[in-house]
């Protein structure tokens, strides 16, 4: 089974500062955004190598979360051992994905995303 890493997830305390810090100090592209009017806002920036989701309004305010991509979830789920701190069982995404979210001895996120399905 491999993890491949595939983005890093924040969800900034403000989300203008965490922006402009991304973009403009660090010189990131924003490649996608989405939100507004009302709606939570949300940027995927890309620092060439990297990729990153900054998110307004989401998360569980337990800081930066991995997103790893898993072409078999429910396999790599299976493979879990007993005790493991299970944060999300598998279940579908409002993005578009399936994913599960475990949590480390230090409490950080990790979420196993099912970016492309197997076969694809």
């Amino acid at each position: 089974m491999t993890d491949r890493f595939h983005h890093l997830f924040i969800a900034p305390r403000n989300f203008e500062k965490s922006l402009a810090f991304y973009r403009d100090t660090l010189g990131w592209s924003v490649v996608r955004k989405w939100g507004g009017n009302g709606a939570g806002r949300g940027v995927v920036l890309s620092g060439g190598g990297i990729e990153m989701v900054l998110a307004e309004n989401e998360g569980d305010g337990a800081g930066p979360t991995v997103h790893l991509d898993v072409h078999d979830l429910d396999a790599r789920f299976k493979s879990l051992p007993k005790g493991t701190p299970i944060v999300r069982r598998p279940e579908p995404t409002h993005w578009g994905t399936r994913w599960f979210v475990v949590r480390d001895p230090d409490g950080n996120l990790i979420a196993f995303e099912e970016i492309r399905p197997r076969g694809s």
